[in-house]
């Protein structure tokens, strides 16, 4: 499915997790490093050949001679420019393009971390965010939470794209809570929640049948809690985590909705946040 890898680069362990990643993963694809320094380049010609985006170009393409030196006849190219990191990773969002980005260098002090406001950008393409630490375990299910919407059947179709590219399990998951306004002191609550499970494993069945007609051979698992947390616990064994984005236009287009938002926040290992809708 993606003929070209995007990785945002700065220098940071957490990007080199990500090119790890994306070397880990990407098949045959080409891998462009991109290098974006934040603030205008307002320089002259003589100090950008001196200043900070020269030497920030020139330890950029020393890595990457050193990733072809590793890994021969792999196509790397790189980029370095000024300008706003999610305007200039997210304009090489593309329908066979993924953009991968390690976890903020800073912590988690704010919620719109760069992976973030990338997953955010409605339309097409798809954003990974990687943890510095995503290959300290072993990791062989490639997880995709579902819901019923197309949004999720995007994410089932990139889901079992990388499991059968990388040879492994595929897992469906759709995870559901019983409503807060819904009394269980009612007679009828019992009744109310066996129904409503058997809903929720309609649409788990749905999501494997939509699966399987691309030639997956998926496992499903229906989970009582939240999903963002359902996930997040399940990234901690899974290679990776796909969900679909639900923004919308406009601003809110920057509101993932809010499992991709806090399962990005939360995730112990790599998320796939998929917003390439057809």
């Amino acid at each position: 499915m993606f003929t070209r890898i995007v990785v945002g680069w700065d220098g940071t362990p957490n990007s080199e997790a990500a090119l790890r990643w994306a070397l880990a993963q990407a098949g045959d694809a080409s891998i462009a490093l991109v290098h974006v320094i934040p603030g205008a380049d307002e320089s002259s010609e003589y100090l950008r050949a001196t200043g900070d985006l020269s030497a920030a170009r020139v330890d950029l393409m020393e890595r990457a001679d050193a990733v072809r030196a590793e890994h021969p006849g792999r196509t790397i190219t790189t980029s370095t420019v000024h300008g706003r990191p999610e305007k200039e990773l997210g304009g090489r969002l593309d329908h066979d393009t993924l953009v991968i980005v390690g976890t903020s260098a800073h912590g988690r002090e704010t919620a719109w971390t760069l992976g973030a406001r990338l997953a955010g950008r409605r339309g097409k393409g798809c954003v990974a965010v990687i943890p510095p630490d995503w290959d300290a375990s072993p990791r062989s299910t490639v997880v995709v939470g579902v819901d019923g919407s197309i949004e999720s059947k995007a994410a089932i179709r990139v889901g079992a794209e990388h499991a059968a590219r990388t040879g492994q399990e595929l897992a469906l998951v759709h995870a559901w809570v019983v409503p807060t306004s819904w009394n269980s002191a009612y007679v009828e609550y019992l009744g109310d929640v066996e129904m409503m499970e058997q809903m929720r494993r309609d649409v788990l069945d749905d999501a494997l049948e939509y699966a399987r007609s691309y030639g997956a051979e998926p496992s499903g698992r229906l989970e009582r809690g939240g999903p963002a947390p359902v996930l997040a616990e399940l990234s901690e064994r899974a290679s990776v985590v796909v969900v679909g984005s639900h923004a919308t236009g406009g601003m809110a287009r920057f509101l993932l909705g809010s499992v991709s938002h806090d399962l990005l926040l939360t995730a112990a290992g790599p998320v796939i946040v998929v917003s390439d809708i057809e």
